[in-house]
């Protein structure tokens, strides 16, 4: 399956949805402005710097850039862009995680939505 990303589209979120939106900063979580994503079986994996995410798979590793939107609850935040015309999303929560291959252990738990396409993983800063 190949990559091919949409134009670079920012998607505005309302604040319905999973979980009440928060503007306040110190209501939310607290994560590090640059972020590695993974997830395993299905392998892809995602770079978050900012307002731009790229995602990657084994099959396409440059990986594809887009615009992403950040919307932030009280136990999570969630980054939303267009994927190849699907609706991306990576909603990040407070870990522990494992990858369940290492004995690594990560600081948060994803989960990554394209389209119907629901996946586990997990991130740290880097």
């Amino acid at each position: 399956m190949a990559i091919v990303a949409s134009p670079s589209v920012a998607v505005e979120l309302p604040g319905s949805g999973p979980g009440p939106a928060r503007t306040d900063a110190a209501d939310t979580l607290a994560l590090p402005a640059r972020l590695r994503a993974t997830g395993t079986e299905p392998f892809w994996g995602a770079d978050i710097d900012g307002t731009v995410l790229t995602y990657s798979t084994p099959d396409f590793p440059a990986g594809a850039k887009i615009t992403v939107a950040r919307r932030a609850g009280p136990d999570f935040v969630e980054f939303a862009g267009t994927l190849d015309g699907k609706p991306l999303t990576l909603r990040i929560a407070a870990g522990p995680c494992s990858d369940g291959m290492s004995d690594r252990v990560y600081p948060y738990a994803v989960t990554r939505e394209i389209g119907p396409d629901i996946e586990r993983g997990c991130a740290r800063g880097r």
